[in-house]
């Protein structure tokens, strides 16, 4: 090989080097920037799960209240009935113990 050669493989082995230098650093900064996208995505997303997370317990907290309510109310209603199956089953009781 003559040297015009030799100089000519130097030159684009050198630009190639080159373009594989510039292709590796744009690719490191696409990266970085997919990096911080993601990162932004992930605040976003934990903002919303905590958030999601507060409601669900908001709701769960209401729905204990709710059938803690509903439960007394049961038992109140339950607890007039008696007292007025009490009262009736005395009514009947005297009427048939009435002397005729």
């Amino acid at each position: 090989m003559t040297i015009a050669a030799y100089q000519t493989l130097y030159e684009s082995s050198i630009s190639f080097g080159m373009r594989k230098a510039l292709m590796a650093e744009q690719k490191k900064m696409e990266a970085e920037q997919q990096i911080r996208t993601l990162e932004g995505e992930l605040r976003d997303l934990t903002a919303q799960t905590e958030e999601l997370s507060t409601r669900c317990e908001a709701v769960a907290r209401r729905e204990e209240d709710k059938k803690a309510q509903d439960e007394k109310k049961h038992q109140e209603e339950v607890e007039l009935l008696r007292k007025n199956n009490d009262q009736l089953k005395a009514s009947l009781e005297s009427m048939l113990a009435a002397p005729k």
